[in-house]
C-alpha cells in the first residue's frame, strides 16, 4: 500500500480527499488526512475504510513530520507560507510534494535540493492557478505549432454564485476564504500590457479598471490581478501586445467595493477600536470627514463618489447604513470588522451552489490574418461542501497525485504545470469530470 498524505481538511479540501478516497482501492492507497482540527479530518474521511484522519499539533511538528516522511506524496492544503516547512521536510525524507498554490520565493529556493533527492515538488496545480495554466498552455502551443504569432492574450477568473443561488444584489458569496476576497487588491499594484505597452493599476484603482465580460449569456466584470507582464516570459509569450490577468466578479460588484476601498473600510494596517452600542451608520462615518455629519450616510458617499442608486442600495443591503444595528466586533482592523459582517451576510448556505467561471481571449496572426479563440469554462457546485471552487481546486490536484505515482510525471525540483506532458494527461481526466472548456474561433476582418 502506498501512503498519500493530505495536509490540511479545509473548505478546499473536500473534493480532494473524497476523490482520492473513491481511488484508494483500484491504486492501493492508504490516505492520511491531517488538520489541527481533527473533527474536520474525521467529517472530511466519511468513515472510508482507505482513510486515515488525525490532529495536527500547531505546537509540535514531530507527528507531522513522521508523517510526511513516511508518506510517498505530500498534499499540502494548508495556508500558502506554510508550504515550503512541509517541502523542506519532504525533500530531506525523499518524498513528492503537491501544492495548489504559487510558487513562492522561499519555496523556488528549495529546486536544487529537491533535484538531487531526486524529488518533484509540483505547484500551481488548482484553479487559478493550476486548470488556467492547463487550459491556457494547451491553446498557446496549438497555435505556435501551427506557425500562429499571437498578439493579445486576456484570462480571468472567478469563483461565484450559481444563478438559482444568487439572491443578493452583490452576486456573490463565500466559497473560500473571506479574508483573501476582503484583501484582494491591497497586495500591490496590478501591472499588465496594453497595446505593447507596460500598464500599471495602484491598489486604489483595482476596482475602477473594469473589463466587462460576457460568459453563457452573463456579464461579469473583471479586474487585473497582479503581475502578468510576468507571464510574458512565463507562457513564452515574448513580444506580445496584449496580456492581462484578471479576476471576475458579478455585474456592479466592483463599483461597490471601489468605495469600500476607497474610504478605507477594508484597510487591513490599522488597528481601531469602536464603542460600545456604534451602529453601521457610526461605523461608517469613521471613514468619512466630520463635514459630512450633518448629512446621511448614503447621502454623504452619494454626493462624495457619484455613486448611482443601484450601487447605494448594494452598501444598504449589507447594513452599512443602519443606524440600530451594529458591529459585533468592536476592535481590530477595519478589514477585519467587515469581514465579519460579510461572513454572516456573504454566506454560501447549505441549499446553495457556488459557480466557477474561467475565460481565455487568444488573438493571434496566421497566414496574413488575424484569429481570435475565446475558451470559457462555467462550472457549477454539486451542493455547499463539494463546491465548483472545492471541485476544480481539488481535482486537479487528485488527479496530478495519481499521475505522479503512476510514474507519468518524471521531472523533478520545484515545478509548475506548464508544460504539455502535464495538460495532456490532465485535461482530458478533467474533462471527464466534468470540466469542459467551450471554444469559439473566428477569423477577424
Amino acid at each position: 500500500m502506498r501512503k498519500v498524505l493530505v495536509l490540511g481538511a479545509g473548505r478546499s479540501s473536500s473534493s480532494l480527499i473524497s476523490t482520492l478516497l473513491e481511488r484508494a482501492e483500484r491504486n492501493e492507497w492508504e490516505v492520511y488526512v491531517g488538520d489541527v482540527d481533527q473533527q474536520v479530518a474525521i467529517a472530511k474521511c466519511q468513515n472510508h475504510p482507505a482513510a486515515h484522519p488525525f490532529r495536527i499539533d500547531p505546537k509540535d511538528d514531530t507527528a507531522r513530520d513522521a508523517h510526511i516522511a513516511s508518506s510517498d506524496v505530500v498534499i499540502s492544503m494548508v495556508p500558502a507560507f506554510m508550504h515550503p516547512a512541509i517541502a523542506e521536510v519532504a525533500i530531506e525524507a525523499g518524498v513528492h510534494v503537491i501544492t495548489p498554490s504559487y510558487v513562492s520565493p522561499e519555496m523556488k529556493a528549495l529546486h536544487d535540493r529537491a533535484v538531487a533527492a531526486d524529488v518533484l515538488v509540483l505547484n500551481e496545480i488548482g484553479l487559478d492557478p493550476g486548470i488556467d495554466h492547463l487550459s491556457a498552455k494547451a491553446v498557446l502551443d496549438r497555435v505556435a505549432e501551427q506557425g500562429g504569432e499571437m498578439l493579445e492574450f486576456e484570462s480571468y477568473c472567478g469563483g461565484l454564485i450559481a444563478p438559482e443561488s444568487d439572491d443578493n444584489p452583490w452576486h456573490y458569496k463565500f466559497s473560500w476564504n473571506p479574508r483573501n476576497v476582503v484583501l484582494a487588491g491591497q497586495g500591490g499594484s496590478a501591472t499588465f500590457l496594453s497595446g505593447g505597452a507596460a500598464r500599471l493599476v495602484p491598489p486604489h484603482r483595482t476596482f475602477q479598471d473594469v473589463r466587462r465580460i460576457e460568459v453563457g449569456g452573463t456579464v461579469f466584470e473583471g479586474y487585473p490581478n497582479r503581475d502578468s507582464i510576468a507571464y510574458e516570459e512565463i507562457y513564452g509569450l515574448q513580444g506580445i501586445q496584449t496580456l492581462i490577468r484578471g479576476t471576475l466578479r458579478g455585474d456592479g460588484f466592483c463599483a461597490g467595493w471601489n468605495i469600500l476601498v476607497q474610504l478605507g473600510c477594508v484597510r487591513d494596517d490599522a488597528t481601531m477600536e469602536w464603542a460600545r452600542g456604534t451602529t453601521w451608520a457610526d461605523w461608517m462615518r469613521t471613514f468619512l470627514p466630520a463635514a459630512t455629519n450633518s448629512q446621511s450616510v448614503r447621502q454623504a458617499i452619494a454626493e462624495r463618489f457619484g455613486a448611482d442608486a443601484e450601487t447605494l442600495d448594494r452598501l444598504a443591503w449589507l447594513g452599512l447604513f443602519d443606524t440600530e444595528s451594529g458591529p459585533v466586533r468592536l476592535n481590530g482592523t477595519p478589514a477585519e470588522v467587515i469581514q465579519a459582517l460579510l461572513e454572516e451576510k456573504w454566506k454560501l448556505q447549505s441549499d446553495d451552489r457556488d459557480m466557477i467561471v474561467m475565460w481565455h481571449r487568444f488573438a493571434y496572426q496566421m497566414n496574413g490574418e488575424r484569429h481570435e479563440v475565446i475558451s470559457s469554462l462555467r462550472l457549477e457546485g454539486r451542493d455547499a461542501t463539494y463546491t465548483g471552487m472545492s471541485d476544480t481546486v481539488g481535482w486537479p490536484v487528485a488527479l496530478a497525485a495519481e499521475a505522479l505515482l503512476q510514474g507519468k510525471f518524471t521531472d523533478r525540483g520545484v515545478q509548475v504545470p506548464l508544460h504539455k506532458k502535464y495538460y495532456e494527461i490532465l485535461l482530458p481526466a478533467l474533462e471527464s469530470m466534468g470540466v469542459r472548456f467551450e471554444e469559439t474561433h473566428r477569423v477577424c476582418s
